[in-house]
């Protein structure tokens, strides 16, 4: 009896690595096999997805042809922001609307270089942030280039309708802008994570395309007798005009920047303090994440 003891613990010692080992493989192969399964699926979803992403383009190549028909920009913001308030109030599963903005950002990217790259002038001496900001939003595929005059170079600028200006919110070129020629069309960024002032603003081509929820900014040079500051100014607009007000930017002694929901320059021209009145632009209003958009 103790030599079969003896000799079963032998062969056991002897072969416990090679039934560990086997075991091993099989349960590698069964992961392998459902990994497989899964890895199938995603690539035919792939597939599906590549046949529609090529099926976009080529719609995005006929929006191409008619804008070029009528000489409109190929920049349209307002477009995009309707983009993203439909994802704000769709289901997205297991993304966040951060995630899933990222991938149609590329998608927007790649379907607006189809029609014709964008040319991005910004100032020499932009924020490191408002760059990275400029960048991320896109992506390498467009062209971004530098001027110390970037405002002299867009109104130079032949190709105006493949071509936008991107400047900071304190930038002195806002004071350039007549609203008609060249206006204020976007802003940066398009998400927030509260209501706060956009930090870039996009000019270019006035954009023919408007939304429900636009904002309009208008360029307003105060009387210099009147000593008064941004909150007051805040107060008195709020007393005397029933719009939204989204924010005031001081830009100088003289001007300041209002940004007011909806058009109301009848308004405005009755406030006694303000001299001059011109709206600059109208930007469809960044989304504040968690809200929802009719």
């Amino acid at each position: 009896m103790l030599y079969i003891v003896i000799i079963f613990t032998i062969y056991f010692k002897n072969n416990y690595a090679t039934i560990n080992h086997l075991s091993k493989m099989v349960e590698e192969t069964k992961i392998n096999n459902e990994l497989t399964a899964l890895r199938i699926s995603l690539d035919q979803i792939d597939t599906r997805l590549r046949k529609t992403l090529i099926e976009r383009a080529d719609i995005a190549t006929k929006v191409a042809k008619v804008k070029k028909a009528h000489n409109l920009s190929v920049f349209h913001p307002s477009r995009e922001m309707e983009i993203l308030r439909d994802l704000n109030n769709s289901d997205l599963g297991s993304f966040s609307l951060e995630q899933i903005w990222g991938i149609w950002r590329g998608i927007i990217n790649a379907n607006t270089a189809i029609q014709s790259k964008l040319n991005i002038i910004i100032e020499k001496d932009i924020k490191k942030n408002d760059r990275d900001l400029i960048l991320h939003n896109f992506g390498p595929i467009n062209k971004i280039i530098e001027d110390e005059n970037a405002m002299d170079m867009l109104k130079k600028e032949e190709n105006i309708d493949s071509t936008i200006l991107v400047l900071g919110n304190d930038s002195s070129s806002l004071l350039d802008i007549d609203g008609k020629k060249l206006s204020v069309i976007g802003t940066l960024p398009q998400l927030h994570n509260k209501s706060m002032e956009p930090t870039l603003y996009i000019i270019g081509q006035p954009d023919q395309f408007h939304t429900e929820d636009d904002t309009c900014l208008y360029r307003t040079k105060i009387e210099k007798k009147k000593l008064i500051d941004e909150e007051y100014i805040s107060t008195l607009l709020h007393d005397q005009l029933d719009n939204d007000l989204k924010f005031i930017k001081k830009l100088s002694e003289e001007f300041y920047l209002l940004a007011i929901k909806d058009k109301v320059d009848n308004g405005l021209n009755k406030i006694s303090i303000i001299n001059e009145i011109q709206c600059i632009g109208r930007y469809a209003t960044p989304l504040i994440i968690g809200d929802e958009v009719e």
